[in-house]
């Protein structure tokens, strides 16, 4: 596997990024939703980030010396929680265009969403944390860090900060009851 390839969607990974989250600064300084090109290079941004991992886990680029057998069953037992995660988070919201940010009538609170504030990063983290691990690649564990580090920049950043402003005491709620990533909700007094 020629590193090269890694390195230089990894790199791309990252110019869009810094695009792509000051595209969604703007959007959310604003108070508006997500244009059809912002998603578009959100996810052609997370397609740079996620084949080198997927590559490099492949090949076990950096390999890390993790028994095989450990490697692979802890992987796909992540992977599936994610699989299992992901699809939860984004069905409760029932609509396309509410799942992706297009659509900012309701908050939702309900179904997964009393256990997290955001199910689906946390599934998606599951994923790539059981393809890193599966390959034992530390060049994939590398970018699942990266993957986590830039998420939770983005929601503390960006996301909270613009949920409150958008839904007011109903999000200041929502964030005293359930927890960021994963937890058992709390009662409101």
């Amino acid at each position: 596997m020629d590193l090269i390839v890694l390195y230089i969607t990894t790199g791309i990974s990252v110019l869009m990024g810094i695009y792509v989250f000051s595209g969604i600064k703007k959007t959310y300084d604003r108070k508006g939703t997500y244009t059809n090109k912002l998603l578009t290079l959100w996810y052609t941004m997370w397609a740079f980030h996620h084949v080198p991992l997927m590559l490099a886990s492949y090949y076990g680029v950096w390999s890390i010396p993790i028994d095989k057998t450990f490697a692979m069953a802890g992987g796909l037992i992540l992977f599936l929680a994610g699989v299992i995660l992901l699809p939860m988070g984004m069905i409760e919201f029932r609509t396309l265009s509410r799942s992706t940010g297009q659509d900012i009538s309701k908050l939702i609170t309900t179904g997964i969403y009393r256990w997290s504030r955001n199910p689906q990063f946390v599934g998606w983290f599951l994923m790539l944390l059981g393809i890193s691990l599966a390959g034992r690649s530390g060049f994939a564990f590398a970018l699942t860090v990266v993957f986590i580090i830039v998420i939770y920049l983005y929601t503390i950043l960006l996301a909270e900060p613009y949920l409150e402003s958008l839904y007011g005491e109903e999000y200041r709620l929502f964030k005293k009851r359930t927890a960021r990533w994963i937890g058992i909700p709390k009662e409101n007094k």
